[in-house]
């Protein structure tokens, strides 16, 4: 694999595990938070759920009606009202409120509008709780704020049953906030991702270009002409760029040139003592046969050359190291 497309797959790994990173805390976080809501949420339903109990058991002691009882009791929860979130009471088998913070919604039919897949509101809460092991379920809806009441606003809901007075009582939060803190999360998460993954490209590309430079080009290359030269093909072509004395193309291609220059030294010097040779041993026949003092120093002579000429080629073998 060539060094760009190496840099381009660490670019890519660190963009991904960024991105799986703050996906999974953005998600972590959104999810806590729910969490705590729900926590929250059930922390009032038992408060509600001890109340209903505690007027119930003066309702059996006789120490009051139940009209008195109930009415004590919804008085206790509806103290609970804190903005836009509050205590509702519905009808365990009718969609009627028994209690609302807003007056005109109790005792006329209201099943709380439809949810996205065609129920009532009021027939979700009660498919819910029958579904539910503790008698308390959640319920996510879209509802108005008291105070802004043209709007539908993400809610969620819990409701319980309190089944001696056929009442469900329920509470809940809105969750707007939430989405809008998950998604301004989301959008601290991109700037401080994108300038992390910013800085890891420019450190990785320079890191690649710093790379390049000492190698003169891709490794991959580097490491072909290598192999060939090893192999004995010394008519490659290295590319080198210009003012490049450094790098280990440069250092490579120069290896070739005093490679090349070498080997026709060599060859050159072998030709020439092959040459010289084949005239020492007609100088040595023409001596054998004249025995005259005129062959003896032409055949001198032709020794002294070619003890010159091996001479200048073990030095050039010598250059040779293995």
């Amino acid at each position: 694999m060539r060094l760009k497309n190496r840099v381009m797959v660490i670019i890519s790994a660190s963009l991904a595990s960024l991105t799986v990173m703050g996906l999974f805390g953005l998600y972590t976080m959104r999810q806590s938070v729910m969490e705590e809501r729900e926590e929250q949420i059930i922390q009032l339903l038992d408060f509600a759920d001890s109340q209903l109990r505690y007027f119930h058991a003066l309702e059996l002691n006789g120490n009051m009606t139940r009209e008195v009882a109930q009415a004590r009791a919804m008085e206790a929860i509806s103290a609970q009202r804190q903005g836009s979130n509050y205590f509702f009471i519905r009808s365990l088998t009718d969609d009627l409120f028994i209690y609302h913070p807003i007056a005109a919604r109790v005792g006329t039919p209201d099943d709380g509008g439809k949810m996205p897949d065609g129920k009532s509101t009021a027939q979700a809460y009660r498919d819910a709780l029958a579904s539910s092991p503790n008698n308390k379920a959640f319920v996510r809806i879209l509802a108005p704020k008291p105070d802004v009441p043209d709007k539908q606003f993400p809610k969620m809901n819990g409701v319980m049953k309190f089944e001696p007075w056929g009442w469900m009582p329920g509470t809940g939060f809105y969750i707007d906030d939430i989405e809008a803190r998950f998604w301004n999360q989301a959008a601290v998460f991109l700037m401080v991702g994108g300038v992390l993954l910013t800085l890891v490209a420019v450190l990785v590309l320079r890191m690649r270009v710093v790379i390049l430079r000492q190698l003169g080009g891709e490794p991959h290359d580097a490491a072909e002409y290598m192999k060939k030269i090893a192999n004995g093909d010394l008519t490659i072509e290295i590319p080198v760029s210009e003012n490049d004395n450094d790098s280990l193309m440069a250092s490579l291609k120069l290896m070739q040139m005093k490679l090349i220059n070498m080997t026709s030294s060599i060859q050159e010097n072998a030709t020439v003592l092959s040459s010289q040779v084949s005239t020492f041993e007609e100088t040595a026949k023409d001596y054998a046969e004249a025995k005259s003092d005129e062959e003896l120093g032409r055949l001198l002579q032709s020794v002294k050359k070619l003890g010159k000429t091996a001479g200048i080629l073990e030095k050039s073998t010598s250059r040779f190291r293995f």
